[in-house]
């Protein structure tokens, strides 16, 4: 059977792309032998300092705060509590994604998670490569040095900038869609574009495009892949036991734990806990440490 490619604008401050996270591990996980994945930056914060007089990052960080609270209600996964560091812009966090590209893209995918837990998991956004640099300490496979010298190259720049650019270009299904649902896929605009809802993901294959617009449910990623390649979904792999989970991410949020596993698993005996504040993250020691986090085994 051929594999279809799948196309996600998204963002790594996007609190719904963020809450779509345990939906799009499923997704991978079970029918990833019928998938080609590629993830389009969006750019969702150009400047927050945009006509904001006495902008700073420390004091802009609460009310994300008090917004991604509202939204953890719908998704189920952490907001960051505190939040101590909001950042200015998406810009170079996306083109520091797409420098990890350059070594390969299970790297940049560890690379754009970890910016995610880093901002909702402990409430720090980051902005400049020191701050990258710290966000991703012992991501497997990156090389630090080789990765701050590609964040300055101008092919990088331009990769970000073809992203930006694609994720304002919406097709003509968001363009003509009507969806009354939290968090709607419907076309957005800011700071004088059009552009898709985050996240987005676009299923192409034998039978055409099929596109899942913004804050959907799991089966309607599924539908999606079924109408693109017949038969697709027919041959899912088994769920994870939480061993396996955590062998594959290294990081499960208590929403990731039970969707990916069922609603009565229990972490592994050698996870380590992270107490966000209304719920539980579990990382495998090797992730505990990269962290510094406390051995506080399950």
């Amino acid at each position: 059977m051929p594999t279809i490619e799948v196309v996600e604008y998204t963002d790594a401050v996007c609190s719904t792309a963020w809450g779509a996270e345990p939906l799009l591990r499923r997704l991978d996980w079970r029918h990833g032998h019928h998938l080609t994945w590629r993830k389009v930056m969006g750019g969702l914060v150009g400047d927050a300092a945009t006509g904001k007089d006495g902008w700073d990052r420390v004091s802009a960080a609460e009310p994300m705060r008090d917004y991604w609270k509202r939204v953890w209600k719908l998704t189920g996964m952490p907001y960051p509590n505190p939040m101590r560091l909001m950042l200015q812009s998406t810009d170079p966090l996306g083109a520091a994604v797409k420098a990890a590209e350059l070594q390969g893209a299970d790297v940049a995918d560890r690379v754009l998670r970890r910016f995610r837990e880093q901002i909702f998991i402990f409430g720090l956004g980051p902005q400049t490569p020191d701050e990258f640099a710290a966000a991703t300490a012992g991501v497997p496979g990156l090389d630090q040095a080789r990765w701050r010298a590609d964040q300055a190259r101008p092919e990088v720049a331009a990769a970000y900038k073809a992203d930006w650019a694609e994720t304002r270009d919406p097709n003509d299904f968001v363009r003509n869609l009507k969806h009354d649902s939290p968090m709607n896929g419907e076309l957005k605009h800011s700071e004088g574009y059009d552009r898709y809802a985050l996240p987005t993901l676009i299923f192409k294959g034998p039978g055409g495009e099929h596109t899942a617009a913004g804050w959907v449910r799991y089966d309607e990623y599924e539908a999606a892949l079924e109408a693109a390649l017949p038969g697709a979904t027919a041959d899912p792999r088994p769920d994870p036991t939480p061993a396996e989970a955590l062998a594959r991410w290294g990081t499960l949020t208590g929403q990731e734990l039970s969707f990916l596993c069922g609603e009565d698993a229990k972490p592994p005996a050698d996870a380590v806990g992270h107490d966000w504040g209304e719920g539980m993250v579990w990382f495998s020691p090797t992730e505990a440490r990269a962290r510094g986090l406390a051995e506080m085994a399950a």
